[in-house]
């Protein structure tokens, strides 16, 4: 469902807009001054997408990544 807001009441009541939006899905126009400035919508549920818990110790750390290196190097260039 499409609701159409003004900003001021968008602004006061942020949390529970975005609430709205991430639950029910609902998409929110933003108006300002009688005109639509910005669209509030729900991100896209990804298809077979794994979340970080689930990728938890999926990653192997094979060097030190922020040690010195054994060569050496000149930013500038």
């Amino acid at each position: 469902m499409t609701k159409i807001l003004p900003a001021a009441e968008v602004a006061q009541n942020f949390d529970a807009v975005l609430d709205s939006v991430a639950k029910n899905g609902d998409e929110v126009l933003v108006e300002k001054e009688g005109r639509v400035v910005a669209r509030l919508v729900p991100t896209p549920k990804r298809e077979g997408g794994r979340s970080l818990e689930q990728m938890r110790g999926s990653v192997k750390i094979l060097g030190d990544i922020v040690g010195p290196l054994d060569e050496p190097w000149n930013a500038d260039e």
